[in-house]
C-alpha cells in the first residue's frame, strides 16, 4: 500500500499552519482522504495535557508506554465524533498531535529552563528518538494493519516547525523525513514556505530565503516544491512602494514618453523574476535601497491626503541627507556588503536548483496550481489518471497501453499550465497594473 504527503516547512510566520488548513480543505473537496499530522511541538494544547520530560535530558529515562497509556486517556476527552483528537490552538482536524501525544515545547521549556530554539531542537530530538511510537499511533488512527488495505488511498500532510536551526544545522527532519518513507511507503514532497510580502520587498531578504531554500533541498533529499505565500498581501506592501528619489527622473522623462507607472512598485522587478531565480546577481544593484523611500506613493499626491502626505519625508531631498547617504554607499563596509550578496548569489545560481510558485491560499485557482506541481513531484498525477483509466474499463492491451500514455503525459500537462501568461495573470491580480522598471541604461535614455 502506498500513500502519498507533503511535509511542509518554511521560516516562522510563513503561513505553514494556514497552508495545513487551506490544502486539507481543497483536497478533501476534491474527494481525496486527507489528514493532517502536527509535528510542530509549538502548537501546542494547555501543557496539563502534554508528556513529562526527563530533567536528565536523557530520552530513556521516560517510560514510553506509561506516557502513551496517560496521555492517550487524556487525548480521549477531546476526540469527536468523527475520531480525530483535537487541538483547540490548531485550525484543521488533526489525526495526530504530538503535543498531545508525544511533548510539547511549553513543558520542556519550564522542566529543562531551556530557550525556544534549544527547547524546540530537543522536542524534534525527543520526536526522533520515539519516532516508532508515532508510526505506531499514525498506523492505529488510519487503520493500517499488515495484510489488509487499510489506509489505502490516504494523503498526509506533516505540519513541522520553522526554526532554520532544525535544517541547517541538524539533520532530525532529514532523518525523521527518510523513516517516514521508509517504513510507511510513503510519497512525500517536501513543501518549503517563504513570505512574499515580507521577502520580494526586500533585496536582503530574497536573497537569504533563496539560500536558505537550496541549502534545504539539499540536505532534505526530497523533491521539493517552493512557494511563495501570501501573495495576496503583497499588494498592501505594493501600496506603500514608491521610490521617493526618482520623482524628478520621472519628472524629466515624462516628455520623453516614458511610461511613469514604472515607478510605482516596491519590487524592482516583476513576478517572473521571483519565481524563476534566474540571474540573482542583478538584485545587488538594489541593495543600497532606503527602506523609507518605499514609504509613499508620491509628493504629488500630498493635496488629496494620501500616503505622500507626510511632511517627515522632506528631509530624503536634503542636499546634506544626500551627500551622507552617498558616502555610506561608498564605505568599506557597504562594498563588503555588497561583495557578501553577489558571492550568495553566485552559490544558488550555480546549483540551479530554486524555483517559485506564487500562491494565496484563499485562491483557489492558485491552490490547485500548486496541487497539480505537488502531484507531479510525489507521483499522485500517475495514480489519479490510472484511476480514471480503470473507471472507464476496458480490458485489453491496445486500451492498457493508451492509459499508460495518458498517465505519463499528463506529468508534462501538468506543469505547462504555468507559464508566463499565468504568472502574468497573478501579477495583475495582486499587484495591480504596476509595470517595473530595471536599472538599464537603454531603457532610462528611452
Amino acid at each position: 500500500m502506498v500513500l502519498y504527503g507533503q511535509i511542509v516547512i518554511g521560516a516562522p510566520g510563513s503561513g505553514k499552519t494556514t497552508y495545513c488548513n487551506g490544502m486539507q480543505q481543497y483536497l478533501q473537496l476534491l474527494g481525496r482522504e486527507c489528514h493532517v499530522v502536527n509535528l510542530d511541538p509549538a502548537n501546542e494544547v494547555p501543557p496539563s495535557s502534554s508528556l513529562p520530560t526527563t530533567s536528565t535530558g536523557n530520552y530513556d529515562d521516560v517510560d514510553v508506554h506509561d506516557v502513551d497509556e496517560n496521555d492517550n486517556a487524556k487525548a480521549k476527552d477531546q476526540i469527536g465524533e468523527s475520531g480525530d483528537v483535537g487541538n483547540s490552538q490548531l485550525p484543521y482536524e488533526t489525526i495526530l498531535d504530538v503535543c498531545q501525544d508525544i511533548i510539547s515545547l511549553d513543558s520542556v521549556m519550564s522542566e529543562l529552563n531551556l530557550g525556544p530554539n534549544g527547547g524546540l531542537l530537543y522536542c524534534m530530538e525527543y520526536i526522533e528518538h520515539h519516532l516508532g511510537t508515532v508510526l505506531q499511533l499514525l498506523k492505529e488512527r488510519l487503520g493500517i494493519i499488515e495484510g489488509s488495505s487499510g489506509g489505502e488511498g490516504a494523503y498526509l500532510l506533516f505540519d513541522l516547525p520553522g526554526q532554520i536551526e532544525l535544517t541547517a544545522h541538524s539533520n532530525v527532519v532529514s532523518r525523521i523525513a527518510q523513516r517516514l518513507v521508509r517504513e510507511l511507503d510513503l510519497r512525500l514532497v517536501c513543501v518549503q514556505l517563504v513570505d512574499a510580502a515580507v521577502c520580494c520587498t526586500d533585496v536582503s531578504k530574497f536573497i537569504g530565503a533563496a539560500l536558505v531554500c537550496t541549502a534545504s533541498m539539499m540536505r532534505l533529499e526530497l523533491p521539493c516544491v517552493n512557494i511563495l505565500s501570501k501573495m495576496d498581501l503583497l499588494q498592501m506592501s505594493s501600496s506603500m512602494g514608491h521610490r521617493v528619489k526618482e520623482r524628478e527622473e520621472r519628472d524629466n522623462d515624462s516628455d520623453s514618453g516614458y511610461n511613469d507607472d514604472y515607478d510605482d512598485s516596491p519590487l524592482p522587478f516583476n513576478l517572473e523574476f521571483f519565481t524563476q531565480c534566474h540571474d540573482l546577481h542583478r538584485l545587488v544593484d538594489y541593495l543600497d535601497s532606503n527602506p523609507m523611500e518605499y514609504m509613499a506613493n508620491d509628493n504629488n499626491n500630498s493635496s488629496s491626503g494620501g500616503l505622500g502626505a507626510d511632511p517627515s519625508l522632506d528631509y530624503m531631498e536634503d542636499p546634506e541627507y544626500k551627500k551622507a547617504q552617498a558616502r555610506t554607499r561608498s564605505s568599506n563596509f557597504s562594498r563588503k556588503y555588497r561583495k557578501l550578496h553577489m558571492e550568495l548569489c553566485e552559490v544558488i545560481e550555480d546549483f540551479s536548483l530554486l524555483s517559485f510558485l506564487p500562491l494565496a491560499i484563499q485562491d483557489a485557482e492558485s491552490v490547485g496550481r500548486v496541487v497539480a506541481r505537488v502531484d507531479k513531484c510525489n507521483g499522485y498525477v500517475f495514480l489519479q489518471d490510472n484511476q480514471l483509466g480503470a473507471e472507464r474499463g476496458g480490458v485489453g492491451g491496445s486500451k492498457n497501453n493508451n492509459n499508460m500514455q495518458n498517465m505519463f503525459s499528463s506529468a508534462i500537462v501538468a506543469d505547462s499550465e504555468w507559464g508566463t501568461g499565468v504568472l502574468a495573470d497573478v501579477q495583475e491580480k495582486y499587484l495591480g497594473e504596476i509595470m517595473f522598471k530595471e536599472d538599464i541604461s537603454e531603457l532610462r535614455k528611452r
